[in-house]
């Protein structure tokens, strides 16, 4: 541990500081909800471990669970206006049964097999949340024939109380389709007249009976992901984005709380199994307060994003971790 830390703590060309710092500042830029910064990040700190020291990746990771830790706890009370409770509270308890379900198979499974089922995981978890969106987005026409658009009960009742559509009619629906798929921005001031305009991109469709049945399946699989490869983000995100249907600034503060637990979690697994001490304290805390510095400048950039455009590059971002995952699985 000390070799790791005189390496991490040092500056070029014998110490890495500089590249942890930056790592740290687009870690903090992703946790506080720029699309892909987070990913991007995570890549870096595993690429740039020292390969010179027995045991670098381990300690490289771990010197990110107090780092994550304080931006999370940064980053949830930066959005705590719309931060959803009840979302954080359904999904931590099947996510800890899916930590120990994770911890089991750890003892029988392969890397490469770890990363194929959870990839192939993640791209089915994604379709059956998104296929519909996907359908609306290149075939609106053929959405609107078949009533596919997701559009209230009420709505589904009174047109199919109408027998078929004429063409006037098509189009006077596709419209309106159109039109509430351009969603509003939040403004910046972080308050709202009420929870539900705040945390919510438009009126939850599902029963509570499906989102708790949801709930249940993104804990467990992501809980058996983040022992497995460490890659629950993306897995959450679905049910963030897809499932809850999150604002961006609720979906950033929700998330950043859900990661907060679970990495105080981590914190003493960490410690017990060798990867993380009192001699890293120091550096973790520097690099913790640069990471924070990333959340405070991401908040303007997220708020000035249009929702419909976050949702969409985020999306994208869990697509791209689970083809990487599954390419990974194959190739070794």
């Amino acid at each position: 541990m000390d070799d790791y830390v005189k390496v991490a703590s040092t500056l070029p060309p014998t110490g890495q500081l500089h590249t942890l710092i930056g790592i740290a500042l687009i870690l903090g830029l992703g946790k506080g909800g720029v699309p892909g910064l987070a990913t991007i990040a995570t890549a870096a700190t595993v690429l740039t471990a020292p390969s010179n020291i027995p045991g670098g990746l381990g300690y490289a990771v771990a010197l990110m669970v107090p780092i994550l830790t304080m931006i999370d706890i940064y980053a949830a009370f930066l959005h705590r206006s719309a931060l959803d409770w009840p979302t954080v509270w359904l999904l931590l308890p099947t996510s800890f049964v899916g930590m120990v379900i994770g911890q089991f198979l750890d003892g029988y499974m392969t890397d490469t097999g770890a990363r194929l089922l959870v990839g192939m995981i993640l791209l089915g978890i994604l379709a059956l949340r998104t296929w519909k969106d996907v359908a609306t987005f290149l075939f609106p026409s053929w959405v609107i024939q078949h009533q596919l658009s997701g559009d209230s009960k009420e709505h589904k009742e009174g047109v199919e109380g109408k027998g078929s559509m004429d063409s006037k009619e098509a189009e006077g629906l596709l419209d309106e389709l159109n039109n509430s798929n351009h969603l509003s921005v939040e403004d910046g001031g972080g308050t709202a007249s009420s929870t539900s305009a705040t945390t919510r991109r438009k009126k939850k469709q599902l029963s509570p009976a499906t989102k708790f049945l949801w709930a249940c399946i993104v804990g467990i699989i992501g809980g058996v992901a983040t022992m497995l490869t460490n890659s629950m983000g993306p897995i959450l995100n679905v049910y963030l984005l897809s499932v809850a249907e999150l604002s961006p600034q609720s979906y950033i503060g929700t998330r950043a709380m859900f990661f907060c637990f679970l990495n105080l979690g981590k914190l003493p697994i960490r410690v017990m199994g060798g990867t993380l001490g009192m001699p890293m304290a120091p550096l973790a805390t520097g690099l913790g307060v640069v990471a924070v510095v990333g959340v405070f400048l991401a908040k303007p950039i997220v708020l000035g994003m249009n929702e419909r455009t976050f949702v969409r590059l985020e999306l994208g971002v869990v697509a791209f971790a689970g083809l990487r995952l599954c390419y990974m699985g194959l190739e070794q």
